[in-house]
């Protein structure tokens, strides 16, 4: 398959890491979709911010008196890639208190990209902070997944 370079009139002058940061289309398409490349330097902090927010919502599962299980953590976190990777939650509405909480902690969780923001570099040579990219959010949902299965 042979890549095509993209021709942006735009980016005339524009600083050469700016330029070179969109090399190919099919890299472009790869971005848009959530599938570019992790930035690992930017995985721990948000990896311990998913960590803090499960912890906060099993913590007031006390009062409930309704204690998960790590299968139904993972659960949720499973249904939250999935809806990071563009498919509806899998996650049914359920009847009882112990599904419903489940649910809860999987509604959790998928809010969190839209308070957690990364530094990128725009055409325009200016850094911004931008909400966190699909790629970086499955990967590190992933890796809280793989550390509680670990433990187990």
């Amino acid at each position: 398959m042979s890549t095509r370079k993209i021709k942006v009139n735009h980016l005339s002058g524009a600083p050469d890491s700016v330029i070179s940061a969109i090399r190919t289309e099919g890299e472009l398409k790869r971005l848009i979709k959530g599938k570019g490349d992790v930035d690992l330097t930017q995985l721990g902090a948000v990896v311990n911010k998913i960590q803090a927010v499960i912890a906060d919502y099993l913590e007031s599962g006390e009062s409930l008196q309704i204690e998960l299980k790590a299968t139904e953590v993972v659960s949720a976190l499973q249904a939250a890639i999935q809806e990071a990777d563009g498919s509806p939650s899998p996650w049914p509405d359920g009847a009882d208190a112990r599904t419903f909480f489940v649910h809860g902690l999987y509604d959790e969780i998928i809010q969190q990209p839209s308070n957690i923001f990364e530094t990128k570099l725009f055409p325009d040579g200016s850094t911004r902070y931008v909400p966190i990219g699909r790629a970086i959010w499955k990967a590190c949902l992933e890796r809280v997944r793989d550390r509680i299965l670990e433990a187990q």
